[in-house]
């Protein structure tokens, strides 16, 4: 049995429901993805009353299991105007599982000018509190003052001031198993959406009393440590271990598709000044609060997040991701590891995305209001987009609305979503996966770098990029990591065998595998009755026009390829 909370945040009325499904059994993606197109309108403006916001922890949430509390939030984005599912680690799916919740719904909305709100879910009651003393904070200082009222074990969603203006590429930041909001939910602009419904803050008590139930204890424990051995003797997983993310500075530079000065090169001179090695040895250097392993979320084998400390060992920015370091590194020509973190630091505190962000002070660039390389001249536009000035609103809006406003052309998205940092002429299976996207250009939709025989070609690149959709959706589809693919990406019984030993309830990995392309068919449709068209699963023109100099290439997939990795 799984609980979905409803809230309305007009009239503030809560009703707590009970479904018995196996769709909300899997729940994340696979439920998110499901009620928006079930329930929200495709052709609603997303700040509008038709838009909800949906809340949505994994089947394995509450649990022992590693990497298995991530947290799906859903609803129409106003970055794309399609549907989004942007996920994120740290404590909420934990204790929304602790309140018995599969589910929160935020629905309706207030006028623009109604009062600021923190919903306050705990086991006896949910409350509307006043959230004034949050507004126009960053999310540092509100993180700190949520823990000061309400705990520093609760686990609580906010909002920047980016959010709060209904930016474009703001995110939803969750608490980290240290009370700190920095696990963001951060594509897509579902911030703007919590903004528009006058939420600030959402916070669930740590006095929750559901604990997970077992079929049979003895399986669970024995398939969740068969987990744990998988990820710790595959050689993908095992590297982010050490490593995290940033482990794919070398691999892209190598493979030539490093984004680099605005995605118009695959490659940088300098690239080792910020690829893993120097970041590990830089926080081993400066020790104090730096951790070069970290985990985002409790528990989890893998811990492949980071805690990169100043010159003094104080905490400057935790993570730095490589798909940061890629779009405000190399994408700007910047070679300090410190200015990325800082940058970082900022637009976590401003509550907005940094691959849409860092793409566009590229565009910003392209467009001469700074030199590629300046690393003065990024923070400053961080730092307006953090106290919302003017540019700084434009470039809070996504590369899109940068270009469009500042007349560049090679601007590097699909379906107004940044481009995540492989530059698609020099790898064609990731390519194909950002064009057929539901969610706008996306990485984790269908990563098939590593599995690219030879990048360059187009050739066997639909089939590759539908297997991958597959894969990577598998995880988001129930709530878990997505580095645990590499772990199952050709044998799902691991994680299955845990859902039969919890729930005592069988699905095959052939309908688990229909769950996921149902999701995907529900995806598509939705944005197509949206007005989205295969006119805007496409690059800018000039990524068609202008070879890459390192590979030589240009996007030659035409419009049917593209068709046909949506088709499912």
């Amino acid at each position: 049995m799984f609980d979905i909370l409803r809230i309305n945040t007009v009239t503030e009325q809560v009703e707590r429901t009970t479904e018995n499904s196996k769709r909300f059994l899997l729940g994340g993606r696979t439920l998110s993805s499901y009620l928006v197109s079930e329930e929200v309108p495709a052709a609603c403006e997303p700040f509008g009353r038709k838009n909800k916001l949906f809340f949505c922890n994994g089947v394995l949430s509450g649990t022992t299991v590693s990497s298995s509390n991530r947290l799906s939030i859903g609803g129409k984005s106003p970055l794309t105007g399609g549907i989004k599912e942007s996920n994120a680690g740290g404590i909420v799916g934990l204790r929304m599982a602790q309140q018995g919740l599969r589910t929160i719904v935020l629905e309706d909305t207030p006028a623009p000018d109604a009062p600021w709100k923190i919903i306050v879910i705990g086991k006896d009651k949910v409350e509307f509190v006043d959230g004034s003393f949050l507004v126009g904070k960053g999310v540092y200082e509100k993180s700190d003052l949520l823990n000061e009222k309400f705990g520093d074990k609760a686990g609580c969603v906010t909002i920047g001031p980016a959010g709060e203006n209904l930016l474009f590429a703001s995110g939803i930041a969750c608490s980290d198993p240290h009370g700190v909001c920095s696990r963001y939910a951060g594509r897509g602009g579902l911030g703007a959406v919590m903004g528009a419904k006058r939420i600030i803050a959402m916070v669930i008590l740590n006095d929750g009393e559901v604990k997970a139930e077992y079929n049979d204890i003895d399986a669970f424990r024995s398939s969740s440590k068969r987990i744990i051995t998988l990820l710790k003797e595959n050689p993908v997983s095992s590297k982010f271990t050490k490593y995290g993310t940033a482990a794919m500075v070398d691999i892209c530079q190598s493979l030539r598709v490093l984004p680099t000065r605005n995605f118009t090169h695959g490659t940088m001179d300098g690239a080792e000044k910020i690829n893993a090695q120097t970041m590990y040895d830089t926080i081993k250097e400066r020790g104090g609060e730096g951790l070069t392993q970290h985990a985002c979320m409790n528990p989890c084998a893998i811990q492949c997040s980071n805690v990169y400390p100043d010159k003094d060992g104080k905490l400057l920015c935790s993570p730095i991701e490589y798909e940061t370091m890629a779009l405000m590194g190399s994408n700007l020509c910047l070679k300090n590891l410190d200015t990325v973190a800082q940058m970082n630091r900022l637009a976590n505190d401003a509550g907005v995305d940094t691959l849409d962000c860092g793409a566009a002070i590229g565009v910003a660039m392209e467009a001469g209001l700074a030199e590629f390389g300046d690393d003065k001249a990024a923070i400053a536009m961080m730092e307006d987009i953090r106290n919302q000035t003017p540019l700084g609103r434009i470039l809070g809006s996504g590369c899109k609305v940068a270009a469009q406003v500042l007349g560049v052309r090679h601007a590097p998205h699909v379906l107004g979503q940044a481009i995540p940092a492989y530059e698609p002429r020099g790898t064609k299976g990731m390519a194909m996966t950002y064009l057929s996207s539901p969610m706008g250009a996306d990485h984790t939709f269908g990563f098939t770098l590593r599995d690219e025989d030879v990048p360059t070609t187009k050739e066997g690149k639909v089939a590759l990029s539908k297997k991958f959709q597959v894969i990577g959706s598998r995880m988001d589809a129930m709530g878990v990591c997505n580095f645990v693919r590499y772990s199952v990406r050709n044998d799902m019984s691991p994680l299955l065998d845990l859902i039969k030993a919890r729930y005592d309830v069988e699905i095959s990995t052939v309908e688990f595998d229909d769950f996921v392309k149902d999701t995907l068919r529900r995806e598509h449709k939705f944005n197509g009755e949206a007005g989205i068209t295969a006119n805007e699963h496409r690059f800018a023109e000039t990524f068609y026009e202008i070879t890459q100099p390192e590979t030589g290439e240009v996007i030659d997939i035409t419009d049917e390829e593209c068709a046909q990795a949506r088709t499912w």
